[in-house]
């Protein structure tokens, strides 16, 4: 996935907010979207499952304004030890 992809699939993330759409509307929990047996496509499909959702937790982090503490946490969570080490 390039940059610009994933930047379009957090502003897609942000829109969907914006119309209304719930978390669990993300489009990459559709069952045809999910990939199954194929582990090299589970990356991909991850990131742009997480990028839409970071979008959409952004938008709605700022609709209730709660945008400096949802970095706060964002930045805490990337400081955490990687699972396992």
């Amino acid at each position: 996935m390039t940059i610009e992809e994933l930047i379009d699939l957090q502003e897609a993330g942000s829109r969907a907010r914006v119309l209304g759409l719930k978390a669990h509307e993300n489009p990459y929990l559709e069952a045809h979207r999910i990939p199954i047996g194929d582990t090299s496509a589970l990356g991909d499909w991850l990131a742009r499952h997480d990028a839409w959702k970071f979008g959409w937790e952004a938008e709605h982090a700022s609709r209730e304004g709660r945008i400096a503490t949802h970095v706060k946490e964002l930045i805490s969570f990337s400081k955490r030890p990687a699972f396992g080490a």
